[in-house]
This record gives C-alpha cells, sequence and structure tokens, in this order.
C-alpha cells in the first residue's frame, strides 16, 4: 500500500540486487513463463488468466499491539472477525501457490509476530523457495525471536520507524514506544552478524506525515548507524473525503506526500493501478481473498481459499467482473457485482 522513495542510488542497488538474487535462486522455467505470461494478460486485460499470480499476501493475524489512527484494525473498524491463521491451512494454501509463486508476503492488516507459530510460518513458505517478507512495528520482538527470524529464513523485513523522538513517533504509532522498537532493532542486526546471514534484508521505513517530515535525515542516521540495510519512505494514504484527516496527517511539502496538494480535497484521490487482478492474490488469516490489499470487508471477498481451489477462484465469476472493470474498450459488465465496480482504481479509505 505504500508507495517507496528515499533510498538514494546505492540503496536502490543493493535492493535490487538482493531481490534478484533471491529470485533467481528460487526461480524455475515454470515460474519464469508464469510471470511473463501473467505481465502479458494484465498488457492486454485479459478477463481470463490462462496463469496463476506470481505474488501472494497472506495475512498470518489481523490482530495488532498498536492502534494507528489511520488502520482499520488501529481504529476498530476492521470488518472481519480477528483471528490467528491455523499452521495446517497455511501449509495448504502455500502448498498450492508454491509452484508458481516468487513472492511471498506476510502482513496485510496485523501484527505477524503475534501469531505465536510465525516461525514455523516464514520456515515452511521458505522452504517452498520463495522469497518470504513481512511488515512489522517491532514493538514485540526480543533477542530469542530475532534469532528464530534469521534462522527461519526471512528474507527481507520492513520496520517502521516513524520518528526521531517519542512524540513524533508515538502521535501514529499509537502504544508504541521508539525506544522499544530501535532496541529490537539492534536484537536483529545482532541477529544476522552472529549467524553470519545477509537475511533478513533490513528495510527502515517512516511514513512521512506532518508530525514527522522534519525528521526524515535523523531517522535515516539512526537507522544506519545501528545496522539497518536499507532506510525509505513511503506516503501515507487518508480518507481525501475527511478534512480533519488531511489537516492532520498530509505533510506540507507535497513532495513527501502521495498527493498533489494538501488543500480541501477536491483535487486529490486515492490511486490504484490493480495490477493484482491479473499479477496479486491476497488472502486473509480466515482464507478470504479479498480483490486486493485495500479491502478490509469481508463482504467485499471473491471468495474463501480454504474452501475452494485458488486456481478455481483466480478465473471464477467475481475475478472475470473486475477484470472487466478495467477492460481496454472501457468497463463491461461482469457475471457478478464485485467492489471494484464502485472502485475502478479509486478507492476509499477506510471505507472499503
Amino acid at each position: 500500500m505504500w508507495r517507496i522513495r528515499n533510498r538514494g542510488l546505492a540503496g536502490t542497488t543493493r535492493q535490487t540486487t538482493f531481490y534478484l538474487s533471491r529470485y533467481l535462486r528460487f526461480t524455475t522455467p515454470a515460474k519464469l513463463g508464469n510471470l511473463l505470461s501473467a505481465k502479458t494478460a494484465k498488457a492486454l486485460r485479459r478477463e481470463r488468466s490462462g496463469v496463476m499470480p506470481y505474488r501472494y499476501t497472506i495475512d498470518p493475524t489481523n490482530t495488532c499491539n498498536l492502534r494507528c489512527p489511520l488502520c482499520p484494525t488501529g481504529l476498530g473498524i476492521l470488518k472481519r472477525e480477528r483471528g490467528l491463521i491455523a499452521l495446517g491451512d497455511f501449509h495448504r494454501l502455500i502448498d498450492q501457490i508454491a509452484p508458481w509463486s516468487y513472492l511471498l508476503e506476510l502482513y496485510n492488516w496485523g501484527e505477524s509476530f503475534l501469531h505465536p507459530q510465525i516461525f514455523d510460518i516464514i520456515s515452511y513458505a521458505h522452504e517452498r523457495r520463495m522469497v518470504v517478507r513481512l511488515s512489522s512495528n517491532l514493538n514485540r520482538l526480543n533477542e530469542e525471536m530475532a534469532l528464530k527470524t534469521v534462522r527461519a529464513g526471512l528474507d527481507a523485513i520492513y520496520v517502521s520507524v516513524d520518528g526521531a523522538t517519542e512524540e513524533s513517533y508515538q502521535s501514529y504509532r499509537r502504544r508504541g514506544k521508539l525506544e522499544t522498537v530501535l532496541r529490537n532493532l539492534q536484537f536483529l542486526v545482532d541477529a544476522k552478524r552472529s549467524c553470519h546471514a545477509d537475511n533478513p534484508m533490513i528495510i527502515v521505513r517512516l511514513l512521512v506525515n506532518r508530525h514527522n517530515e522534519h525528521e526524515v535525515s535523523a531517522v535515516r542516521e539512526r537507522a544506519l548507524s545501528i545496522g539497518a540495510d536499507i532506510f525509505t519512505t513511503g506516503y501515507m494514504f487518508v480518507d481525501t473525503t475527511d478534512p480533519a484527516q488531511r489537516a492532520e496527517w498530509l505533510p506540507d511539502d507535497v513532495r513527501n506526500s502521495a498527493y498533489p496538494s494538501t488543500g480541501d480535497g477536491h483535487d486529490i484521490e486515492n490511486i490504484w493501478h490493480c495490477s493484482d487482478l491479473w499479477e496479486s492474490m491476497t488472502i486473509n488469516w480466515d482464507g478470504g481473498v479479498s480483490p486486493c490489499c485495500w479491502t478490509h470487508d469481508q463482504q467485499n471477498d471473491f471468495a474463501n481459499a480454504l474452501e475452494q481451489p485458488i486456481q478455481e477462484i483466480w478465473n471464477g465469476d467475481a475475478y472475470i467482473s473486475a477484470r472487466r472493470v478495467f477492460h481496454h474498450g472501457g468497463p463491461k459488465e461482469g457475471p457478478r457485482k464485485v467492489i471494484c465496480t464502485e472502485c475502478r482504481g479509486r478507492p476509499q479509505y477506510l471505507k472499503m
């Protein structure tokens, strides 16, 4: 959901080289052919795809220890029962996607380290030869967990550090503590060194907002001094129809914003390019398949991957209807009503 920037040439080169080496290590002729065919299907906007997604999101849990004020989970408005994916169910999903998957993201609406079997989850996906990464607020970690993270084979981790001071950090990461995050970041760095491992690649990310936009350089310096591999920034997304959200969170400098201005909202909107409908699949802890990572309402699910084969879902009525929304000749009616018909690449964040 975040657009990435401010990595610098060295950081971009390092990250590109890292991922390329991982993808080459895990590639097969079938995977590569599938990826290229998926790209072709997207370019042609085919309503039926003869291939499978090559990127997957499987959310281990939609529970979180923080209360971030622009997150449906933090706000308590998440329209899905809270829970944890069962390890057996996770194995079933991975076994279906392993022949095609280059990348697995183990996060969406929750804090992955709250899952008591997260290291088994990481390890199983890693053993099935796909790049595994997650994103964490890193408020719940210790030395033992850091070592387990490295040994499980996690390839990359985004660590949210949204401020250089406790005041700016806690303005968004409510119930979190910057001092704890930096300590745990050090644990992760030390665990890599003690294991003589190059994984996970540790990417510290700051979501730029009005409270921290003056601290970007300070956070970068601190993160790299601890031993993070890369520092980057991301944009914050808001309910563009809410003047209070725009006023409180959008940075003054529009270069740090996903939007062209911080004005009255008539000239700003969220934009999603919807490649997910041809290249990626988002699966919630309960098996619910969402059209993309923006939607949190269970009513918008396309199907349930614990009740129906993933390959069957991928070319079912819901996906066909969603892809028809983006037909080259303009939207076409599909066999089923889906949220994509209303969204059309302009998602109303927090309302989906």
